[in-house]
């Protein structure tokens, strides 16, 4: 621990260093003073200033807040141009460990904001944003949202996600909302287990950005990720925080909030096929796997690797989480094979996964049940086919 602390001062201190000179070319005085006229201008935002017309609500992400989104300033001139009110929905987070709620405890917090309108909500959310949402229309059949426009969502997981909950994990508190949106996490699972059916009845658009450039565009969430199978996906060059910070500015926006037109030209699915994989017992009880515990071939004559492979998630992924693992395969193929090592029992026993055909999406998740236990150790291989 003592090592970490070492290493993290440092880098706090780097940090407050670099934001420190990126204020050098003004004065106190004006840095005080752009501060409280954004403030006002954000309360003048908050004000009802069109009751009668449906308001849109803005959802930020992880580690979000107002200033995820155009400055109030200009929010206010798109407010003028819509004829209709904007409002935040702000709620805690944060990329360094601490006390953050889960987005199953948090969305409770946003039905009650919800329900404060008397009638329909357009809500825009960014990243995490977007499935805190989703999370909440799981569980709310009643609720008042007209349209939903989703901005850079993490529908899969982000791999930065991943990053900072293992960073996380030298506090005792650990970050939890990184946790759940890790990729192949439990929380993201059973979200995506419904199908898209929480958004039935609602119009929806989803949008993210890419980039043909090394180490431009989405360097958070990929394409592949953000792909939405239950809803029209629109693409444009950007990276993770271009479709919020230029809401006002982008025209397939406004059109949408507006009248529910969809952009002409959608986006084209993504060509990469991952693979999410979970196996349980007979009676429902999950297994777990570790890394080395899992292997895969990319033929049949080839090799067994273990590279090219994740496991999630070696701590608490959801409220629900019952400790299943998933085995994420990126990239996978017809002909591959994955290996899966069952060390919970002696004898071990290996189970194989055959991929014989191309997913029709870029995330697959599977469940396998495989039968109880054995006694004859000669009949522990299973072999597990995974159809299209």
């Amino acid at each position: 621990m003592k090592i970490c602390v070492r290493l993290i001062r440092p880098v706090c201190l780097l940090a407050v260093a670099l934001l420190l000179s990126s204020c050098a070319g003004k004065s106190s005085e004006q840095i005080t003073l752009n501060l409280w006229q954004g403030w006002e201008e954000t309360d003048q935002l908050m004000q009802p200033d069109y009751p009668d017309t449906v308001p849109v609500l803005l959802v930020h992400g992880w580690n979000g807040d107002e200033f995820t989104w155009p400055d109030a300033k200009r929010l206010l001139q798109m407010e003028q141009r819509m004829g209709r009110d904007i409002y935040y929905f702000n709620y805690r987070t944060g990329a360094l460990p601490n006390r953050y709620p889960p987005l199953e405890a948090m969305e409770e917090h946003l039905e009650r904001y919800l329900k404060s309108f008397p009638g329909e909500v357009d809500v825009v959310a960014h990243s995490m944003g977007g499935v805190l949402v989703r999370q909440y229309l799981s569980h709310h059949i009643g609720h008042n949202i007209r349209r939903l426009l989703l901005l850079s969502v993490p529908h899969y997981g982000a791999n930065a996600a991943s990053v900072l909950a293992e960073l996380a994990s030298v506090a005792a508190t650990g970050n939890v909302q990184a946790q759940e949106i890790q990729p192949g996490s439990d929380f993201l699972w059973q979200l995506n287990s419904l199908g898209g059916s929480e958004l039935d009845g609602i119009e929806v658009l989803n949008a993210y950005t890419t980039s043909n450039r090394a180490l431009k565009g989405d360097l958070v969430v990929d394409d592949v990720a953000a792909w939405l199978p239950w809803a029209p996906n629109v693409s444009i060059t950007g990276d993770h925080h271009t479709l919020p910070s230029e809401l006002d500015r982008i025209p397939f926006i406004e059109s949408f909030l507006q009248s529910g037109t969809m952009p002409a030209e959608l986006a084209v699915q993504p060509t990469r096929r991952d693979l999410w994989l979970r196996i349980q017992r007979h009676d429902g009880t999950p297994l777990s796997f570790t890394a080395a515990s899992v292997k895969r071939r990319h033929s049949q004559h080839g090799n067994w690797q273990s590279n090219d492979l994740n496991i999630c998630c070696t701590r608490r992924s959801s409220m629900a989480d019952q400790g299943a693992s998933t085995v994420i395969a990126e990239d996978v193929r017809p002909g591959e094979s994955l290996q899966l090592i069952d060390r919970s029992r002696i004898p071990n026993r290996a189970f194989e996964v055959d991929v014989f055909d191309t997913f029709d999406q870029p995330v697959t998740m599977v469940e396998k049940t495989v039968a109880d236990d054995q006694p004859d150790a000669a009949a522990a291989a299973v072999q597990v086919s995974v159809p299209e």
